[in-house]
């Protein structure tokens, strides 16, 4: 009887495990169709699906800095799907891995980006994410 009664424990265990590790792991493997699937992220998707950003960067290359980042950003999102509370702010230090990330690709390439780097500037001030050559306007747009 013992037995069964630790089986039990044991697949429930694992059941729950692996509903919990499954998103932090589709997150640290830059699984887009994941990161897209949650109803809240839908115009994030369609958005990225239609920028030119798609051919050389997932979610994670622009969203999260390190694999640490990536796994806590996992748990935050997978527990905000599934209380209901979901805060789709983007949080001040999600911006400033966002804006480094930018920096990472086009610093090197562009003086416009290096100068924006070097005065602490943030790229989405002015660009959406998805879309760079979309310029935002501050009070125009």
């Amino acid at each position: 009887m013992r037995r069964w009664r630790w089986a039990l424990i044991g697949f429930v265990v694992l059941i729950f495990g692996a509903a919990f590790t499954y998103p932090l792991v589709a997150t640290a493997n830059d699984d887009v169709a994941f990161c897209t699937s949650c109803h809240v992220m839908e115009g994030q998707g369609q958005s990225h699906a239609g920028s030119y950003h798609r051919e050389v960067a997932t979610c994670s290359d622009c969203h999260t800095g390190s694999i640490v980042q990536k796994y806590t950003d996992g748990a935050r999102h997978l527990t905000a799907n599934l209380t209901g509370n979901m805060d789709v702010h983007i949080r001040k230090a999600s911006r400033t891995v966002v804006a480094g990330q930018c920096f990472e690709c086009h610093a090197e390439k562009s003086l416009h980006a290096r100068q924006k780097q070097q005065k602490g500037q943030n790229c989405t001030e002015c660009h959406k994410g998805h879309d760079p050559r979309s310029v935002m306007l501050p009070g125009v747009n």
